[in-house]
């Protein structure tokens, strides 16, 4: 391993323990889960995408392992800690309508 490179880091792919129970409906904790997960994945998206406009910016052309190295600076993260924010205000947002009633 060089001396810039970081190591791999292997996270499990299986959840372990029972599944979080929220609601007394078991179909509506399956659609929580679906969206949370969605929204996550969407989000990387975001990033990944974030990230192959930065370099073409900046290179003009680029490879997979240019995308794989990218490391956002400070300013960067911020911004996209700015989007991230904004985007889960936007996909959890909760109608008036449906908040608690007086």
């Amino acid at each position: 391993m060089t001396q810039n490179a970081e190591p791999k880091v292997t996270l499990p792919r299986d959840a372990k323990g029972k599944r979080s129970v929220f609601f007394d409906d078991p179909a509506i904790d399956q659609i929580m889960t679906f969206i949370l997960e969605l929204s996550a994945e969407v989000s990387v998206v975001y990033d990944r995408m974030d990230t192959v406009e930065r370099l073409l910016d900046e290179k003009g052309t680029i490879s997979r392992d240019d995308i794989e190295a990218y490391r956002p600076n400070e300013d960067v993260e911020a911004a996209r800690n700015g989007r991230r924010e904004a985007y889960l205000k936007r996909v959890f947002r909760m109608h008036p309508e449906s908040g608690p009633k007086d």
